[in-house]
């Protein structure tokens, strides 16, 4: 165990793929049994057109259940570097997440989260976010699982010109989980994002991700997600990103 311990540190203090947390695929990956468990996602890619592009994204996932209360961490780091041209481009991004959860009743859970996030493309220096709200389990079968989640958030923001700002925003998500032969797993989260007062400051995050198992602690995962910023950190970014990855993901 304590191997997983000095994978963490080394997670949280790298340069910190996206700033997506998809906390339903999460809860569903690390189980419901009581104890600590947990999730190590790790991927490379290289390739290329013009440019020569090395990447490397890993993500941690751990649950720790006593009774009633569940406590969740996620750490995810992304390191590329393009190679070409007259230039070499290192860019860096990730974040930590830290989630409570107590169980209300067999249908409703609450909630308490916090983030922070760096993100070097995006042109986010630093984002803090704080939130809570209920968690409702709409629809539960042995295959099929669908929740609705309206929290609210209260954000601070740095962009990477140094201006500074902080609102609150909903944080209203819908997911869908999928199993499908005790083999297969889909999951899809939606987020919707807008400024309390400001409703024309919206974020949309659709987040997919699809693990199939190679061996009893090693799946396959691939993922995918389309982000929407009504207002990125810098006005020589698009209002739409999106990104595929895929690797392998190990269970302890």
């Amino acid at each position: 165990m304590h191997k997983v311990y000095i994978f963490l540190f080394y997670l949280i203090t790298t340069a910190v793929s996206g700033q997506i947390v998809n906390v339903e695929a999460m809860r569903s990956r690390t189980g419901t049994d009581s104890g600590t468990h947990g999730i190590v996602d790790g991927s490379f890619y290289f390739g290329g057109a013009k440019n020569l592009l090395m990447r490397l994204s890993t993500a941690t996932n751990i649950r720790k259940s006593v009774g009633d209360e569940s406590y969740f961490g996620i750490f995810s780091s992304n390191f590329s570097t393009r190679v070409g041209g007259e230039s070499l481009l290192f860019e860096q991004n990730g974040f930590v997440h830290g989630r409570y959860n107590k169980k209300v009743s067999d249908k409703f859970t609450g909630e308490v989260f916090f983030q922070w996030q760096s993100n070097k493309p995006m042109r986010i220096a630093q984002r803090y976010n704080f939130g809570f709200g209920p968690r409702y389990m709409a629809i539960k079968t042995k295959s099929v699982s669908f929740y609705i989640s309206p929290l609210v958030m209260y954000e601070i923001d740095q962009e990477s010109s140094g201006k500074l700002e902080s609102l609150f925003r909903m944080s209203t998500y819908v997911s869908l989980d999928i199993r499908l032969a005790e083999k297969y797993q889909w999951n899809s989260i939606a987020y919707y994002q807008p400024a309390f007062g400001r409703w024309e400051d919206v974020r949309l995050v659709l987040n997919s991700r699809f693990s199939t198992p190679i061996s009893p602690k090693l799946n396959l995962v691939i993922s995918s997600n389309i982000n929407y910023d009504a207002y990125p950190g810098g006005s020589d970014l698009p209002n739409f990103t999106y990104g595929l990855n895929s690797g392998l993901g190990w269970r302890f």
